[in-house]
């Protein structure tokens, strides 16, 4: 998402490069290098190569929509111990762009703590991805259920999260379900397992996350309700049908809102709370929307008046990162991709 905004909303021939290219050709053939950024500033990622790399490029560069990960919710920003590439990553960047573009408030004050102070909160650039709205109600009174999973494994099936009940309620209650990093299930799909699958998902324990008894009843359930999108497009007409999205899929609740329909972020992690604040998604508390005892989800009684709220903000927020672009040498781009 954040990667296809970059392409969508900045005027120019672009390439992808991605993160081992040449420097020296990117020197000579190019006029400028562009970052599209997920939450690199963390505890965990090496990214020393990519560092090195950087380091290297004379042209000038432009990081959009970089993001702090914190370990738990509601940490300081001087209380976040970073992996020392994160942090080189950052005073790199710091050197080498006019300005940052940061997810949030608490992105900009753990940069600051660095000694990185040529910073700008624009929040995600998937943020101003503009889409069609051609559906102006929803055909569908059905939502569809988004969650937040890198991996599966026995240990996740008895280890209590937000996520967890998500998968619950939608295999329980036979709901709507888009898959974004969800491999076992992305791989049912694309086939990439062959015949381990099944072998696989008994391991791990997936029919029993979605309240399946055999691996065939969860795979009726996939087919039936399971989605994975390789389009932005597709996906956004996908949600056009529906009435709603729900989950802890900051990108999900995102492409919805952008799409013209209703979406709840359900906040899990320092990032999904930073962008909440700043961008005016529409939340609520999870334990009031996801029933787990009988299986039912809801979006919040004033989700219209979130909605709203969010589109005004957004509004007032793209003249920063239009700006933020321009100040760059870069142009903004609101354009809404060919019917």
């Amino acid at each position: 998402m954040f990667t296809e905004a970059a392409y969508r909303n900045i005027v120019g021939d672009t390439s992808s490069i991605g993160f081992k290219f040449d420097p020296d050709k990117i020197n000579a053939e190019f006029d400028h290098v562009i970052i599209p950024a997920a939450n690199w500033i963390n505890t965990f990622d090496n990214l020393a190569n990519f560092v090195n790399v950087l380091k290297k490029v004379e042209i000038p560069m432009t990081c959009i929509g970089l993001g702090a990960q914190a370990p738990a919710a509601g940490m300081k920003a001087s209380d976040v111990k970073l992996s020392q590439t994160s942090i080189e990553l950052a005073k790199t960047l710091s050197e080498r762009c006019k300005y940052i573009s940061v997810r949030g408030e608490f992105t900009r004050e753990v940069l600051a703590h660095l000694g990185c102070h040529n910073t700008v909160v624009t929040g995600c650039p998937s943020l101003y991805m503009d889409l069609p709205k051609d559906v102006e109600a929803a055909p569908s009174e059905d939502l569809v259920l988004q969650a937040t999973r890198y991996d599966m494994s026995r240990h996740y099936l008895k280890t209590p999260s937000l996520g967890r009940t998500v998968f619950s309620i939608a295999g329980k209650a036979d709901m709507d379900m888009i898959y974004q990093s969800e491999r076992l299930e992305v791989s049912f799909f694309d086939g990439s397992m062959g015949d381990d699958w099944r072998a696989n998902a008994e391991k791990a324990g997936l029919p029993e996350l979605y309240g399946k008894s055999t691996v065939p009843e969860l795979e009726d359930y996939l087919r039936a309700h399971g989605k994975v999108f390789t389009s932005i497009d597709d996906w956004s007409g996908f949600l056009k049908s529906r009435a709603g999205v729900i989950g802890t899929r900051l990108h999900g609740a995102i492409l919805a809102l952008n799409s013209g329909v209703r979406a709840a972020l359900l906040p899990h992690d320092s990032r999904t709370h930073e962008l909440i604040d700043f961008a005016k998604i529409p939340t609520g508390t999870p334990d009031l929307l996801l029933d787990a005892h009988r299986n039912t989800v809801r979006l919040p009684d004033d989700i219209d008046a979130q909605v709203g709220a969010f589109v005004e903000r957004r509004e007032e927020n793209r003249v920063v990162y239009a700006q933020l672009l321009e100040a760059n040498g870069l142009t903004y781009r609101r354009s809404l991709p060919d019917r």
